[in-house]
């Protein structure tokens, strides 16, 4: 014994359960679950732990409680309630108390797509679980355009006498009204359905067909609706199509670095890669990552079964042990392990890394939380922000504009949400004059509130404007129409030294613009004001990136006539095949071979013609 027990060690029954360690205060210190209590109590004290935290902990118990189970599994479930509701000091806690949300397709006269948490006691057609709730509701809005199916609930629906908006906007067919008969509403729900069960390709034949059929009989609107219907599919799945990956699988990863542990899942279903979801790890800069992980599955899988293959971010001799937690929570299913070293599967759990390596640094760098209560608290808002964008306007000599919007939450910078306008002859009817900012800031803005009307994009509370009086200015122009949208505006502009944290800023949303220098005086050091600063370059940044990318090489517009091999007739097939250019942009080397005449060679011409 390297030190003493609390407790006579054969008192510990030999059946599974758990126990608890104790410490003077009997404060409970650390919950495990054991198959053998008495053999796994006993190693704490037998032999000196190589991990100092848990020497550490062995120190300060007092006494142990334990209680017995039937059975390993049910071990374990307690194990993990119990630590969620003590939060013990030597545990690892992960913070993630939500179910995983799915998409429902309700099964109903006039069925409806809903984001879903809980039991799937519903009866309809279930897709996911998605990593979060932001992937949920993106898939909901570009299957609307798709599907044009409702999402109102049955007392909205029940009460309607005229379409809503997302009729006027081309979401949904409102059958609310009796604008579609209940049989074509049933069509539209069988083909939801269809994408929902994976079966993509039959369904992009199907309206191919239609949409042909439709321009031969010259009935060119309901072509062009397929047209849209076909664009908007596919950019559900646009870049998920990978034949090396599974076909359902997940990713878990947990991401170290010197202020904070993150754990990460990568999600993908039906093919299609759903995104990551990152949960932050409490008490785990010193354990292992064997106890982590540990964790992380039984959190992960604990109510929501897994899929048939898991690729694995940790070393190949933790198998053993996570292969079976596996069987303790679901002894009937076979659930490959990996832990990959090369090829997609690597490259794809390094693409989840890299997003969670992410995270972890913004939530750690700075407290975000603290700094957007900070934001509230200076700019005497009635609540506090939970979505900032900034917009940045660039140029070269006057030539070349575009401008650049980012986004940024309490957990750092939304990547998935930038987005790069080119402004420079954007407006035939009213174009823009070389260098021009305050034009070109009302011309982004104005497409950038349009955007957000039609839910293409989601509203942010407070707009940052890199500029003064003038870009406000301009920004209100372009806000006089979209006023319902309820966007503060909020002009940045560097001091007179130009130093972060020493800017004028310009509140429009009042009457007039307001200097906060003329009232508000906060610190150059305050949190709120590094905040916006670092949003504010931010998108400084990436409209310079963008910038770059366009002095080295013009970017691809929408003509194909320039590629070598492709004439009227193969440009026409392309073009039918993937519903328009912005879908022959999004199309692999691969699914470009799809369309006939075109050959690997040309494949390759036109992927690097639009790529490069």
């Amino acid at each position: 014994m390297w030190i003493d027990p609390p407790r006579p060690l054969n008192e510990l029954p030999t059946e599974p359960g758990i126990y608890q360690m104790l410490d003077e205060k009997r404060k409970v210190l650390y919950v495990g679950k054991a198959r053998n209590l008495r053999k796994r109590v006993s190693s704490y004290f037998q032999r000196k732990p190589d991990s100092l935290r848990t020497q550490a902990m062995v120190v300060l118990v007092r006494d142990i409680e334990f209680n017995t189970t039937p059975s390993e599994a049910d071990a374990l479930v307690l194990e993990h309630n119990l630590i969620k509701q003590i939060k013990p000091r030597y545990n690892v806690l992960l913070k993630d108390s939500k179910s995983y949300p799915y998409i429902l397709l309700r099964d109903e006269k006039f069925p409806r797509l809903q984001m879903y948490r809980g039991d799937r006691s519903i009866a309809g057609e279930y897709f996911g679980p998605f990593p979060h709730a932001g992937a949920v509701h993106t898939t909901i809005h570009l299957m609307q355009k798709a599907f044009q199916l409702r999402d109102c609930e049955d007392s909205t629906f029940h009460n309607r006498s005229r379409p809503c908006m997302q009729y006027q906007i081309g979401r949904c067919s409102a059958p609310c009204v009796g604008m579609v008969s209940q049989e074509k509403y049933a069509r539209q729900a069988a083909d939801a359905r269809s994408f929902l069960k994976g079966q993509d390709q039959a369904l992009l034949d199907s309206w191919q067909q239609q949409m042909l059929k439709a321009a031969n009989k010259q009935h060119f609107e309901q072509a062009a609706i397929l047209r849209d219907r076909i664009a908007a599919l596919r950019t559900i799945f646009a870049g998920a199509e990978q034949s090396d990956l599974p076909e359902h699988a997940d990713v878990l990863a947990i991401i170290r670095q010197s202020h904070g542990v993150m754990a990460a899942v990568g999600v993908r279903r039906g093919g299609r890669d759903l995104g990551v979801h990152t949960i932050k790890v409490n008490q785990a800069l010193d354990a292992d990552d064997m106890e982590v992980m540990q964790s992380l599955m039984l959190e992960r899988y604990r109510k929501e079964s897994p899929p048939e293959h898991i690729l694995l971010a940790c070393d190949e001799t933790q198998r053993a042990p996570l292969q079976h937690i596996l069987k303790l929570l679901y002894p009937k299913l076979n659930i490959k392990l990996y832990f990959p070293k090369r090829g997609a599967r690597f490259a794809w759990l390094n693409q989840v890394v890299s997003r969670a390596s992410e995270a972890l640094a913004a939530r750690s760098g700075h407290n975000q939380e603290a700094a957007f209560q900070a934001l509230q608290t200076m700019l005497q808002l009635h609540e506090k922000p939970e979505l900032i964008a900034a917009v940045d306007n660039a140029h070269l000599g006057g030539k070349q504009m575009l401008s650049a919007i980012v986004y940024a939450d309490s957990n750092g910078a939304r990547k998935d949400l930038y987005r790069k306008y080119k402004l420079d002859n954007a407006a035939k009817t009213n174009p823009i004059l070389d260098g021009d900012d305050y034009a070109g800031m009302t011309q982004v803005l104005t497409r950038f509130f349009t955007a957000i009307e039609k839910d293409d994009m989601p509203k942010p509370d407070i707009l940052l404007i890199d500029g003064g009086k003038g870009q406000l200015q301009a920004a209100q122009t372009a806000y006089q129409n979209f006023t319902n949208l309820n966007i503060k505006l909020l002009a940045v502009a560097k001091g007179d030294k130009r130093k972060t944290g020493e800017e004028t800023l310009w509140a429009g949303w009042d009457d007039a613009p307001i200097s906060l220098k003329q009232g508000l005086k906060p610190g150059k050091h305050d949190a709120a004001l590094l905040l916006i600063a670092r949003i504010r370059d931010e998108a400084h940044r990436f409209a310079s990136q963008y910038l770059q990318k366009r002095r080295k090489k013009a970017v691809f517009t929408s003509s194909l006539d320039g590629i070598e091999g492709i004439g009227a007739k193969k440009r026409a097939a392309l073009l039918q095949h993937f519903g328009g250019i912005a879908g022959v942009k999004k199309a692999s080397r691969e699914q470009l071979q799809e369309v006939q005449g075109i050959s690997t060679a040309l494949a390759e011409r036109i992927f690097s013609a639009l790529h490069h």
